[in-house]
């Protein structure tokens, strides 16, 4: 869709809603990934929203591991970030010995790391984040297969399917 407006939102929550307040046309949602599996909040907000899965997206994830400029990755004690990426790198963080942290989100916790400015901490975030919040990349691709990947459904409140035979999505939900 890139004609579309992205329009971020903090939590999965807030998108459902925005997508039934009719505030937005679509809502693209994560669902699941190759390595940590499937991303358990939405199979628990979907089936008690009113939307359609319309579509589906299968994006490669590459997460870099990022900190102040003054840091080293012999120094890092934490990496923090969302979840599903500590779990995407859980055996290369264990491999660095680092300790991780739970954050919100990836760009989130790059943002934390940079205003924390303290060197023994470290982000998994997109090499975008790290350009937004001046971090340097200490170890890039930090994912534990070269096959990250991630499922994203596409939501609509309106069922916009394709008529049968034209352009059929693979997703199943129950």
């Amino acid at each position: 869709y890139p004609d579309f407006e992205a329009i971020p939102c903090a939590t999965f929550e807030d998108c459902f809603a925005e997508l039934e307040n009719g505030n937005v046309d679509l809502g693209m949602i994560p669902i699941e990934n190759s390595i940590a599996g499937r991303v358990a909040d939405i199979h628990h907000l979907l089936p008690a929203s009113n939307l359609h899965i319309i579509g589906e997206y299968f994006l490669p994830i590459r997460h870099q591991l990022m900190a102040i400029r003054e840091a080293t990755l012999a120094g890092l004690k934490t990496v923090q970030s969302h979840p599903q990426a500590l779990g995407q790198c859980r055996e290369n963080l264990r491999a660095l010995g680092l300790r991780p942290v739970v954050g919100a989100d990836t760009a989130g916790s790059a943002r934390e790391i940079a205003q924390a400015a303290d060197p023994t901490r470290a982000a998994i975030a997109s090499r975008l984040a790290a350009e937004i919040y001046g971090l340097s990349i200490l170890k890039a691709d930090v994912e534990d297969q070269d096959h990250n990947t991630t499922r994203f459904v596409i939501l609509s409140k309106e069922d916009l399917r394709a008529a049968p035979g034209i352009g059929q999505i693979m997703t199943t939900f129950v």
